[in-house]
């Protein structure tokens, strides 16, 4: 597998190319990398890597998975626990997750243990050590190794077999020329784990994915119910939540383009709700600030400070969530469970989602557009991708790319994104979708 250094090195330059000559760059990089990573001949050598690891397992009794180290990498990888369950349902399955991430997994039926190791969005050198400890002393028959920034030699000892999601390129890199396809990294993940293990072992259950779950204690729920009442949510208006910032400059969607949206929408009849900006400080303010004074009192800020555990049971207030290519999608995205079982969520939120360097089918969820991963929500939702003219394979791993010029949003279209918009809340605004005024918006739990 690629070290970090030939990553750094792959992607910089491929930065470099598309910084100096932004058409010809791609064009150049789509006809030479995309034939070398989609060719059979990668494939088979990768494949041929997999059965020789899946020879030294004796068993599977005892198995790690380990997600990328990043927020929404570790919801959407859930479905690799998924997978295992398909083959192994008495087996241990470990989960190693991000620590911020962590409440949002527990309860999930699939994983035996959770392990909160990852401490940021990369993971640190200790980071490395306690999971090289982790795998020296648990005993592993196999480590699933998801995670771009983890090397598998890190992880081997005691002969443990490591199969790693890398596996999966030339599988990704084809279906992006083939619309049909499902090419999502959360279905990519399940497939990829599901189509190994057959060659050595018989599945117990039928393909069956219908996307992943987060989980949420009594206190959070009611922690996000006092805030969805102090921010004035109620059942008379549609609730529109919008997540105006990302953990990239090239899936940020420019605060130009973010200010003029907020314009043409905020003039509908409903609750909108603006996150405050952790890594863009204080974009929620800045893009209120723009609107006119008459209407600026109809977008309330939701709190920096709140946990990600309550903001993620905060969104299924909203019928509609706006957002770029970051965690908040994901979780957006995701079927939400009560702990206790004591409360139900409602599951109905619908999410627009805005992508600029990641081609949207690998990250994003649509309802409509052929080849995507619906959500695991009952609401249509869409993906949409900003113009460019750099945008190329290579654009894929987004974390190790170097550009200094921002080319990812050159072109958005404000006008079909505020119809999307317009339209999905006047669905909302008809009698029998609205709920009723005497009825509660505490979250429902709808059966799977």
């Amino acid at each position: 597998m690629l070290s970090l250094k030939v990553q750094e090195i792959l992607f910089g330059g491929s930065s470099q190319l598309t910084e100096l000559f932004p058409q010809g760059g791609a064009r150049f990089l789509n006809a030479t990398v995309k034939p070398i990573l989609g060719s059979s001949t990668t494939a088979k050598l990768l494949a041929l890597r997999n059965r020789r690891e899946l020879k030294k397992i004796q068993k599977f009794n005892k198995i790690l998975v380990i997600p990328d180290t990043r927020i929404g990498d570790t919801i959407m990888m859930q479905a690799a626990s998924t997978a295992l369950r398909d083959f192994f349902p008495a087996a241990e399955v470990h989960y190693v997750t991000n620590q911020v991430a962590t409440p949002l997994i527990h309860g999930n039926p699939e994983i035996s243990k959770i392990i909160p190791l990852f401490s940021g969005l990369c993971p640190s050198q200790n980071d490395i050590d306690a999971l090289k400890n982790l795998t020296q002393t648990e005993n592993y028959d196999l480590c699933l190794n998801l995670c771009a920034f983890i090397q598998d030699q890190e992880l081997k000892s005691n002969g443990t077999a490591v199969l790693n999601l890398v596996s999966q390129t030339p599988t990704i890199v084809r279906n992006e020329d083939d619309p049909s396809k499902v090419n999502h990294f959360l279905y990519q993940c399940y497939r990829f784990i599901r189509d190994t293990l057959s060659s050595v072992a018989t599945p117990i259950r039928p393909d069956h994915l219908a996307g992943v779950r987060t989980t949420y204690s009594d206190e959070v729920i009611e922690r996000a119910k006092t805030e969805a009442a102090r921010l004035g949510v109620s059942s008379r208006k549609p609730v529109i939540m919008i997540n105006p910032d990302t953990a990239c400059q090239f899936t940020l969607l420019p605060f130009e383009r973010q200010s003029e949206l907020l314009h043409r929408i905020v003039r509908l009849d409903a609750t909108f709700l603006l996150g405050a900006g952790h890594i863009s400080q204080g974009i929620g303010q800045r893009l209120i600030d723009q609107l006119p004074n008459s209407v600026r009192d109809k977008v309330k800020i939701i709190p920096k400070d709140l946990s990600l555990e309550v903001y993620s049971a905060l969104i299924d207030w909203s019928d509609i969530f706006i957002t770029g290519d970051t965690g908040p999608m994901h979780i957006a995205a995701s079927r939400r469970f009560s702990k206790s079982g004591k409360h139900l969520f409602r599951n109905r939120t619908s999410i627009l989602s805005i992508f600029g360097a990641t081609s949207p089918r690998t990250l994003g969820y649509d309802s409509f557009q052929s080849g995507y991963l619906t959500p695991n929500q009952d609401a249509p939702s869409w993906s949409y991708a900003a113009g460019s003219t750099c945008r190329n394979i290579t654009c894929l791993n987004k974390m190790f790319k170097t550009c200094k010029t921002v080319r990812c949003f050159e072109t958005v279209d404000i006008n079909y994104l505020t119809g999307l918009i317009s339209t999905r809340f006047n669905e909302l605004s008809q009698p029998n979708q609205r709920p009723s005024t005497s009825t509660s918006r505490e979250p429902q739990l709808n059966p799977t």
